[in-house]
């Protein structure tokens, strides 16, 4: 079935879309950043936009720049009007372009545009060729389990994802909901504190609440690590995630001192240990 060898092909440019872009993003940081909203190591956007070039602009094959240009406005488009998509869902703008050269409010840039543009000229010339030749190798009934396989996992993958995703925006919710009600509990407390009980329930009321952001920090890690630049047009929802970066940086600090230590350590123990081997 034709519908199955495109399934296979658009799993696969999701594939090379989420390797080039964990590069792309990892290699500035020096550490493995997994990108992208769904569990498994893919992003559909990729996917989608390597369909579209083949599928309109394939057929101009012996015009790279028409193809160049072709692939840099139609990616574009599909790439803004996804970023508008998610925010009207999620109430978060998953990604933001506004501090980049020419954006367009800060869902797409000049710089992301004309990678796409040339991504989808190496798409045409190298990797569909070669993506053709692999997948026909492939045995028909093989494939079409395979495309099968892929669609219902996919599918299970989005689920999952939008739960997540939807869950996120609850904790938040509920984290912004416990804050306010602490300020007022505290503020009522303190008028009417009459023995030491205030400071105990005090400490009680602010370990909860400590506890309960500590939890929401860890669970939101994976969010934040990919889509770093996420952020709301709800200005307190947009503190709320910039706090979340700030945590997590921390983190970042916190574990790299002491793995610095642990390595440390280390060399200092191998150095006693030759030290003694030596008298």
């Amino acid at each position: 079935m034709q519908l199955d060898l495109y399934i296979l092909y658009f799993f696969v440019y999701s594939l090379i879309g989420y390797c080039c872009e964990v590069v792309y993003c990892s290699f500035p940081v020096k550490r493995l950043v997994n990108r992208g909203f769904l569990y498994g190591p893919y992003l559909p956007i990729y996917g989608f936009g390597a369909m579209i070039v083949l599928f309109f602009f394939q057929r101009f094959i012996e015009y790279p720049l028409v193809i160049f240009f072709a692939g840099l406005v139609s990616t574009s488009l599909l790439e803004f009007f996804t970023s508008w998509l998610l925010e009207k869902f999620f109430h978060a703008k998953l990604w933001d372009y506004s501090k980049h050269f020419l954006n367009i409010k800060g869902r797409v840039c000049l710089l992301n545009s004309t990678l796409f543009g040339i991504m989808s000229v190496v798409v045409i010339y190298v990797f569909h060729p070669l993506t053709v030749g692999f997948i026909e190798m492939i045995p028909i009934w093989m494939r079409e389990n395979l495309s099968k396989a892929i669609l219902i996992g996919m599918c299970i993958d989005t689920t999952a994802s939008i739960y997540k995703m939807a869950a996120f925006q609850k904790q938040m919710l509920e984290i912004r909901k416990k804050g306010k009600e602490l300020e007022i509990r505290l503020e009522l407390l303190q008028k009417e504190r009459t023995s030491q009980a205030f400071e105990l329930l005090k400490n009680k009321l602010t370990g909860e609440f400590d506890e309960m952001k500590l939890k929401f920090n860890t669970s939101s890690r994976h969010i934040i690590d990919a889509f770093p630049s996420i952020t709301s047009s709800n200005e307190e929802t947009k503190l709320q995630i910039e706090l979340l970066k700030m945590n997590l940086r921390d983190y970042r600090t916190k574990m790299a001192l002491q793995k610095s230590k642990l390595k440390q350590k280390a060399k200092d123990l191998a150095f006693d240990h030759k030290k003694r081997n030596v008298q």
